[in-house]
């Protein structure tokens, strides 16, 4: 036998693949020198400054309650604990994605008083021993800066923590343990990690806080007495998800800082999916933004949704074929002919110009009327009995953006319930909607204030009192059957009326007509809206909403869409290849079976695909391999939920499709 070298020896070498990873020719195609990219960059930048300001404001009070907790823990001493743990339960709401930001800024705010934090999730909490050896680490390395640790996870446990606690603290620092969703918790693994820490807070000050999506009951209803005993509970509540969607949506979508609008159905998708499946404020964002790109992709015009000062900027940069496309856009069509435009020469390119920038500031001044009007409508309206037009303004906004909210039978029945009102509660309404008017800018609404100080002088100085009128028929005037009816009904009516319930009716004939009609009109109706509207609901549920079962089909029945290899292409959706995976070949054959599906036939059919003879025979004689690879696709199918056994006949399985 030769002698080996050990220099012959192979090395592992550590280089940059790592293994599950296929390099990729990555090429960069990010569109971000186009005209419409920029647009959509600048409109986004607006929504998104806005709402992380929101948050910010949101979760500020919050997070100060929590760290003062901390502090004044911090600075009591551990006698008048008498052996409790300090526990903060912070009632979050049911949405935790959401809430996976505001521990992480809990952390944050708490590490100025204490850099001693390890936040638990439950999916690091299998048992007792994983429980004890995250925290333990975290509690130790967490404020280790030269990222190696000081001790191993291993050999973490509380003795451990008991003797560094004791061995670099003389301060005696607490140590605060956050459990962001104490409902995934394992109950007793939770129970005893609480008397474990218990047993320790003699020489350690531990300090828990828990995040709570539900209620408090929730608690005592995983903690039994013995447990709840050694805590010192204080309760923090956060606002609601509705309050915050409500607070997002005024100071961004509502608030007319950017110039792109989701009216329709579109609205009402993204607003159905956060109160019927999730109430993340950050999905509803992110599907705000889906149906912003789905807008602005690939569309140049939609560069003109911006600012009012840049539109004569934008026009200019248009071109021939970007012209052509704004000559052909409904409204723009619609608007031309209605101006009789149309009998005229092809205007020049000029003068379109002209008209479109026209156009598009007359957009954005009703635009700024149609937010300020609508403000004021939901404040008459989100407190009248039953909240006909909902009481929150997104509710009102998704009919205003989807039809004429004046012709609804909800804003007539608001109207009605309007009249019912006492003087105080009217005069109070009258001067909500007054100061919304003057916050609003601009001046064109300075009429509209005018008019409404003028209706509120008049209430003010209108009597309750029913006064009768002194007017009479006249026998001698020669009036007819109808006309001396009508004058009947009205003396009637002008008797039965106080000088503060006609006043009333005067004001809220003028809002109907004057205010209402006038401005609350669907964005859509307008000119040039396709530039700054997107209401295709269907485009986004495509994206918002996938279908799984259509997905699945897709896959099994062309697998080249998703696996994007040569091998795999059809040239009609009925060709079976042999190159196929196996549980396409199965999955297409099902297809071409009846409800019930006889499994040796289905085998035959299999193998004459996968591994064809000469001869036309059935294969008596099957390679194990072979039925061992059907065996397997006939299970992936039915886990799919496509195929089941069938009681009928033991030999056949059943169709589910």
């Amino acid at each position: 036998m030769d002698n080996v070298s050990v220099s012959k020896g192979i090395f592992a070498y550590k280089g940059s693949y790592k293994i599950g990873q296929k390099k990729r020719n990555i090429r960069d195609d990010a569109p971000v020198d186009e005209p419409w990219y920029q647009a959509y960059t600048e409109a986004w930048s607006i929504i998104k400054n806005a709402a992380e300001e929101i948050n910010v404001n949101m979760f500020k009070q919050i997070l100060s309650d929590l760290q003062c907790y901390v502090s004044d823990v911090n600075d009591t001493t551990e006698e008048n604990f008498l052996g409790e743990i300090a526990t903060a339960i912070l009632l979050t709401g049911v949405n935790l994605p959401d809430h996976e930001v505001l521990f992480g800024k809990l952390a944050a705010k708490i590490s100025t008083v204490t850099e001693h934090i390890a936040v638990i999730q439950s999916r690091d909490s299998g048992n007792m021993k994983n429980l004890t050896e995250e925290t333990v680490f975290q509690l130790i390395n967490g404020s280790n800066e030269n990222g190696r640790p000081e001790v191993r996870k291993n050999q973490c446990t509380f003795r451990v923590l008991e003797s560094w606690y004791q061995e670099k603290h003389n301060e005696a620092p607490p140590l605060v343990v956050i459990i962001p969703d104490f409902e995934s918790f394992n109950p007793i693994i939770l129970r005893d990690f609480i008397l474990v820490l218990s047993s320790y807070s003699s020489s350690i000050k531990f300090i828990l806080i828990f995040g709570v999506a539900t209620t408090l009951h929730a608690v005592h209803r995983s903690l039994s007495y013995d447990v709840t005993s050694k805590l010192r509970v204080k309760v923090f509540h956060t606002q609601t998800q509705m309050k915050s969607l409500s607070d997002v949506l005024e100071g961004t979508v509502l608030s007319g800082k950017t110039s792109f609008m989701l009216t329709g159905r579109a609205f009402q998708l993204l607003t159905d999916i956060f109160l019927f499946y999730d109430f993340s404020v950050h999905g509803f964002l992110q599907g705000y933004k889906l149906c912003m790109i789905q807008h602005f992709y690939g569309n140049n015009l939609t560069t003109l949704c911006c600012n009012p000062r840049d539109i004569d900027e934008r026009l200019n940069n248009l071109n021939e074929e970007d012209i052509s496309e704004l000559r052909k856009l409904p409204s723009v069509v619609k608007y031309i002919e209605k101006s009789k435009r149309d009998k005229q020469p092809q205007m020049q390119v000029d003068e379109f110009k002209n008209i479109i920038g026209k156009l598009l500031r007359e957009f954005h001044d009703a635009m700024r009327g149609f937010f300020t009007i609508l403000k004021c409508l939901h404040s008459l309206a989100h407190s009248l009995p039953g909240a006909p037009l909902g009481k929150q303004l997104r509710e009102i906004y998704a009919n205003a953006v989807t039809c004429d909210i004046a012709e609804t039978q909800e804003y007539k029945e608001s109207l009605q319930l309007l009249g019912f009102l006492s003087k105080n509660e009217l005069l109070g309404k009258m001067r909500d909607i007054l100061g919304i008017i003057e916050k609003a800018e601009g001046e064109g609404l300075a009429e509209v204030h005018k008019n409404l100080e003028r209706h509120l002088e008049i209430i003010e100085n209108a009597s309750l009192e029913v006064q009768e009128s002194s007017e009479t028929v006249n026998m001698s005037d020669k009036l007819s059957r109808q006309q001396f009816k009508e004058k009947l009904l009205k003396m009637s009516q002008q008797q039965s009326r106080s000088p503060y319930k006609q006043a009333q009716i005067d004001l809220m004939e003028y809002l109907d007509h004057d205010v209402f009609a006038v401005y609350l009109v669907n964005p859509n109706r307008l000119a040039t809206s396709e530039i700054f509207c997107f209401s295709d609901a269907n485009a986004a549920k495509h994206h918002l909403r996938g279908s799984l079962r259509a997905a699945v089909h897709t896959g099994l029945n062309d697998p080249q869409i998703y696996l994007n290899c040569g091998c795999c292409k059809l040239e009609n959706e009925e060709t079976i290849q042999q190159t196929l995976p196996d549980t396409s070949i199965i999955y297409k054959l099902h297809l071409e079976s009846r409800k019930l599906i006889n499994m040796y036939d289905w085998l035959q059919a299999f193998l004459t695909i996968v591994n064809p003879n000469d001869d036309t025979e059935e294969q008596r004689e099957i390679d194990p391999k072979m039925q061992a690879r059907f065996t397997r696709a006939v299970a992936e199918l039915q886990f799919l939920g496509f195929i089941k056994s069938s009681r009928r006949k033991t030999d056949h399985v059943k169709r589910l499709t």
